[in-house]
């Protein structure tokens, strides 16, 4: 199985939606794609998880370098609706001390200064 993105623009956050696989051959597909965000100027990103199939350490490490980058441009990489395969292949490399994650994408959207103001706008 492959993998596939689906990018959704909210006010002040981007929502990358992942449904597939994220192991070495579909992390670079990763990669890129936040990598775009990011040059785009999107520092404030959601990664919604629920439809990852399987993760393994270089999806994993991906996510980490990504977070590194957007945080020393003071924006956040979250994660929102990890299914029992990802929280678990997060929790056995010790990463899921590092990354802040929500029940849901909205939460997720919240959780950014302003937000929660802005969601609300969006979805009205």
């Amino acid at each position: 199985m492959g993998v596939e993105f689906e990018k959704v623009e909210h006010e002040n956050v981007s929502v990358l939606k992942v449904s597939g696989d994220l192991d070495t051959s579909t992390s670079k597909l990763l990669k890129q794609v936040l990598s775009e965000l990011i040059e785009d100027q999107q520092y404030n990103i959601v990664v919604d998880m629920q439809k990852v199939v399987q993760i393994n350490y270089m999806g994993v490490g991906t996510l980490l370098e990504r977070l590194r980058q957007v945080r020393k441009l003071s924006g956040d990489l979250k994660l929102a609706r990890l299914n029992r395969i990802t929280r678990k292949a997060l929790s056995m490399v010790g990463a899921s001390k590092v990354f802040e994650t929500f029940e849901t994408e909205q939460g997720a959207i919240e959780s950014f200064p302003d937000g929660a103001e802005k969601a609300k706008a969006v979805g009205a």
